[in-house]
């Protein structure tokens, strides 16, 4: 994959993706640290990602293939390694501790503030001073979701947001109604479940992630969403929250769900269990209500269109009170510039090619994101499809989690509160003490309050 391409078969295969990228114009972007000089670019760069569905490599080609273009004396090698996120970011980490690097890197967002502290990834304020897309086109809730301590250390392109999506079909059958767009407030979504539990056979009501089984999404998809509806925080004034009235209520809400029986208990014992929420939602009409990634819905309209568009429904999740409903934004997956990079105006090069306006489009058109770019959003394409412009649209009402070295931490934290009071090991307002207990043990006791 490192092969060397002449300028007409570049242009060959830029126009075969439907892609302009511009070749000509200034040759060089200053480093960091000192800058290189129109043209100077040479070398090698190392480009590792994972992508098991496969929907990147011809984008990540197109990127190669322009930075070889622009740079006669640049070479790519790109390593593309079909397995899941999470199992690249342990071969990763492994990689990173033995100095065996490559120079970008393809990295979910909600790890910056682990890989910066760890000094594995070059902070890239320098690189964006030069670059004027990143100050006309980049919105300041995309900058912020890589932001941490001050400095810059990814480009995000596909955007994280939420849905609580349920199925109008079954809602009808339930007579909640096929028209139906969302529950009014928290407990409404409880009072749905129960009609479908009752009236509707063969469909699960509710998928409420808990436990480690969830992994993040017992985090990003279930706790934090009602923490935040409950008028509660995660963290403030740089602390961690423990104990709080709304950590109880969302605990007492994590039991309610579970001894009515309105989640499946297999979300607490098997492996993955999201795979066969999203199943069972999108594809088999199997699931009522689910709150999960917006980028999902690609994939139910790839295997069924009509069917898609006909059965599922989306809404932001409410909050407690009944007042503006919310989601919950990231930066998604990105790309970084390792510390250790023997060339990183290269990478930062590459990092450039691959987030323009028409990529970053032509990408999200395709696995359904709303985009980091404005411009890209103005493609004709994207402003096409209603699903994409609601999805960027539901940025506007988003909270992000800042990023933090700690969160991973916390988050094995909210799997065990979460997973004791499902289970019934424990009542809502026992294991939100067991839960300050073990927060201090995670993250130290000086970084955490009560309230």
């Amino acid at each position: 994959m490192t092969r060397t391409i002449d300028r007409r078969t570049f242009l060959k295969a830029a126009a075969a993706t439907g892609i302009v990228v511009a070749c000509g114009g200034d040759q060089g972007a200053p480093a960091g640290g000192g800058g290189t000089a129109k043209g100077t670019i040479s070398g090698t760069v190392t480009v590792s990602y994972p992508d098991e569905a496969g929907l990147k490599p011809k984008y990540v080609q197109l990127a190669a293939d322009g930075l070889r273009a622009k740079y006669s004396g640049v070479d790519v090698k790109i390593d593309h390694q079909k397995i899941g996120s999470g199992d690249f970011y342990t071969k990763l980490l492994l990689a990173l501790n033995a100095g065996d690097v490559p120079d970008v890197i393809h990295v979910g967002g909600d790890k910056i503030g682990e890989l910066a502290d760890a000094g594995h990834i070059e902070p890239l304020d320098g690189y964006l001073k030069q670059w004027e897309d990143w100050s006309k086109v980049y919105p300041d809730a995309v900058k912020s979701g890589v932001t941490y301590q001050g400095k810059v250390w990814a480009i995000p392109y596909g955007l994280d947001t939420r849905f609580l999506f349920y199925r109008k079909d079954v809602l009808d059958k339930a007579g909640v109604g096929a028209t139906w767009t969302g529950p009014k407030n928290v407990d409404d979504i409880l009072e749905v479940a129960k009609a479908v539990k009752s009236k509707v056979a063969g469909v699960i009501p509710y998928a409420l992630y808990a436990g480690p089984a969830g992994d993040s999404g017992t985090a990003n998809h279930a706790f934090i969403p009602l923490l935040w509806a409950y008028g509660g925080d995660l963290q403030k004034d740089g602390k961690w929250i423990g104990d709080s009235p709304a950590l109880r209520k969302v605990l007492d809400y994590y039991g309610r769900t579970y001894r009515q029986d309105l989640s499946p208990k297999e979300i607490l014992t098997t492996a993955k269990p999201w795979t066969a929420m999203r199943e069972k939602l999108g594809l088999k009409g199997e699931l009522a209500l689910l709150f999960e990634g917006a980028w999902n819905y690609g994939g139910w309209v790839t295997k069924d269109k009509a069917a898609t568009e006909r059965n599922v429904g989306y809404a932001l999740f409410p909050t407690a009170t009944g007042g503006p409903s919310f989601t919950i934004g990231g930066p998604g997956t990105a790309w970084y510039v390792t510390a250790k990079s023997k060339n990183k105006d290269a990478a930062w090069e590459f990092v450039k090619a691959f987030n323009t306006k028409e990529i970053v489009a032509k990408l999200n058109i395709e696995d359904p994101h709303p985009v980091a770019r404005t411009d890209s959003a103005e493609v004709a394409e994207f402003k096409a499809d209603k699903y994409l412009v609601d999805s960027t649209e539901s940025l506007k009402k988003a909270r992000f989690v800042p990023p933090d070295a700690n969160f991973g931490k916390v988050i094995g934290v909210i799997q065990k509160a979460t997973a004791r009071v499902a289970t019934g090991e424990m009542s809502a307002d026992d294991a939100a003490k067991r839960y300050t207990d073990e927060l201090r043990q995670a993250v130290g006791a000086d970084k955490v309050i009560t309230q």
